[in-house]
């Protein structure tokens, strides 16, 4: 008997021991991104051991970091291990079972755009539906249809919708798989220090919203009428926030922004930027209206011009359109005030190569409306960016005369901005309406009563319809909380997706210092030649990636490659796809394009890093959901 009991304890020391020493470490892609496991199921735990019963709930959609016995140390039973922390090892957070989660490895995400003016996406079971559904709506007979996306604008009780979707695979067209990422009150997902999700407004009183955004031109020649124009604004701001406060427009959630565009200096002579800014954030969106009041009062317009009268109207809307945190259900407003055209897509002072069809383009995707306000002459692009585009979506464009009497300029230009804040009126008593009578918030705008008496026509109401939640939709037709499938691209000729990088913040940091260097290199080959900077880079970037100068550009390799197998670059660019060879053919205008560029997405990329609500953190690590359209 003692031993048995000595063979037992033995056993159970050793046990013990292996217990104990078994080392663990992040389970890789042969991309070597670390694996993922993602929460499925409602009632998963987080095991504290491979085998037993103890542990925590794993709540759905979390995200954990697999990991993989180190050599010898095999995994036991039917669970992995897994950590909370990127890139972590030694011993487990604790155990997942096999059949509680999926495995998302990619590092695209894309998330669905408003859904105003579109159908809702379906999620199918195989490709060819989802193409034949992506080009036509109602063409996908016979179809396994294993979802739809959530109706943002109603909900069941208690319950919020958001979506967010890690691709698997990704073709010209298509998404293949992924989530569709419902919160419900009670089984919100928290990972880490996550931004908060805020709590679901009650059934029936999903209420509209505003945001305004305005970019107005500071540059040297809007001279005498900038300050009008500013106080033109305030006071319409005032105005706006009374009506809110007042109660006379109930339950309307309104956010304000404002941001300030300038020009690119092209042949300074003083050797200096006497133009200070490019584009500016006066104030980004936000429900601290004073605030904006406060930024357009102290702002003041440049006291030197650019060497010609067009200035960076389109990079100035595109900042825009791009840093700001749109609220879906919010009617969204770009304010364009300004006295010069933008410059031509192929001017030097256009490097981005923006244009108006690409500005309506992307406001498209996310139904923003543009009001344009042209000072002094006439101008085609203003008009443009605010009429051309589909109805539902269509803005208002004014030109204002520079008035010598500056109280008949301020009187029009006032006007010209409160027309559009009788049509928010007029959406938010279709709501009151409809709630009351408990019908479609829609159709109330086809009652020509109402229509006569909130004075609306044809063209505010298909803009307003666009937007009304409509709250004759029944509960039971939302979708189940995670589906897989396959998801469509485009629907009714719009895109349906915004695509977005996830990385955490010090490889993102590191990515942005790297696109710095290569953009300085850039400067010193414009003056120096081809050789000078390809070894500029080679010296730069063997320090950043700690290998030797001599290692990079290896055999033809091009410097996209370099990046991508440093895991700097974690997607292809057109920009950096040249070799060795290549730049001893280039004149200074490329390099000059390569710096420029390269210079913009970096003071981009750093201004998103630095912006504490774009960051989510996975156990202490923070990561970020990038646009594409910030990477070059």
């Amino acid at each position: 008997m003692a031993k048995i009991l000595t063979s037992i304890v033995v056993t159970l020391l050793l046990l013990g021991i292996h217990t104990a020493t078994t080392a663990y470490e992040p389970d890789k892609t042969p991309e070597n991104v670390q694996k993922k496991a993602v929460i499925t199921k409602h009632n998963a735990r987080l095991f504290s051991q491979s085998t037993g019963d103890s542990g925590d709930e794993a709540t759905f959609m979390q995200i954990y970091f697999m990991m993989k016995p180190a050599a010898g140390n095999p995994t036991i039973g039917n669970r992995i291990p897994v950590t909370k922390n990127p890139y972590k090892t030694g011993t487990p957070d604790g155990w997942l079972e096999k059949n509680a989660y999926v495995e998302w490895n990619t590092l695209q995400m894309i998330k669905l755009e408003p859904q105003s003016g579109r159908k809702l996406a379906k999620i199918f079971g195989n490709q060819q539906c989802a193409e034949l559904y992506g080009g036509n709506p109602q063409d996908h007979a016979g179809c396994q249809i294993l979802g739809e996306e959530p109706n943002r604008f109603i909900s069941t009780p208690n319950t919020d919708f958001q979506l967010l979707i890690p691709v698997f695979e990704k073709d010209r067209s298509n998404y293949q798989g992924g989530f569709i990422r419902v919160y419900q009150k009670g089984s919100a997902v928290q990972v880490g220090k996550q931004l908060q999700i805020p709590a679901p407004q009650q059934s029936g009183q999903k209420v509209l919203g505003y945001d305004i955004v305005f970019a107005v031109d500071s540059t040297n020649s809007m001279g005498k009428y900038f300050k009008p124009t500013t106080e033109v604004i305030q006071t319409f701001i005032q105005h706006t926030k009374r009506l809110v406060q007042g109660g006379e427009i109930k339950n309307m959630p309104l956010r304000i922004g404002v941001l300030f565009y300038r020009d690119r200096l092209v042949n300074d002579k003083k050797g200096h930027n006497c133009l200070v800014y490019l584009t500016k954030w006066g104030k980004q969106l936000t429900d601290k209206i004073d605030s904006v009041i406060k930024a357009l009062a102290g702002e003041k317009e440049a006291n030197c011009s650019s060497e010609d009268v067009p200035e960076v109207v389109l990079d100035g809307i595109n900042r825009v359109l791009n840093d700001t945190q749109w609220q879906d259900n919010h009617f969204k407003t770009i304010f364009l005030v300004g006295d010069a055209p933008p410059h031509p897509v192929n001017d030097r002072k256009n490097p981005m190569k923006l244009s108006v069809p690409v500005i309506i383009k992307e406001a498209k995707k996310k139904n923003i409306r543009f009001l344009t306000f042209k000072l002094g002459s006439d101008d085609r692009a203003f008009k443009e960016l605010a009429v051309n585009t589909v109805q539902q979506n269509k803005g208002r464009y004014k030109n204002i005369p520079q008035s010598p009497s500056m109280q008949t300029f301020k009187r029009d230009l006032l006007e010209a901005m409160t027309q559009e804040w009788g049509m928010l009126t007029t959406a938010n008593a279709a709501v009151e309406q409809a709630i009351q009578n408990n019908t479609s918030a829609a159709d109330i705008l086809n009652d020509s009563a109402f229509r006569q008496k909130y004075n609306v026509d044809q063209y505010a109401a298909l803009i307003i319809r666009a937007r009304l939640p409509d709250t004759g939709t029944q509960a039971s037709q939302i979708v189940p909380e995670f589906v897989k499938g396959w998801i469509p691209q485009e629907i009714q000729n719009q895109l349906v997706v915004g695509e977005f990088i996830f990385m955490d913040k010090i490889r993102l940091t590191i990515l942005a210092a790297t696109l710095e260097s290569i953009s300085e290199a850039a400067l010193i080959g414009m003056q120096d030649g081809g050789e000078a900077f390809i070894t500029t880079l080679r010296n730069v970037l063997a320090a950043q990636l700690r290998v030797q100068p001599s290692q990079l550009f290896r055999s033809g390799e091009s410097l996209a490659s370099i990046l991508k197998k440093a895991n700097v670059l974690p997607f292809k660019t057109d920009i950096l796809m040249f070799t060795a060879s290549e730049p001893n053919t280039w004149k200074p205008e490329d390099y000059r394009r390569i710096n420029t560029i390269l210079k913009e997405k970096v003071k981009v990329l750093r201004e998103f890093i630095g912006v504490p609500s774009n960051l989510r953190y996975f156990g202490d690590t923070p990561h970020l959901y990038i646009p594409r359209a910030f990477f070059p």
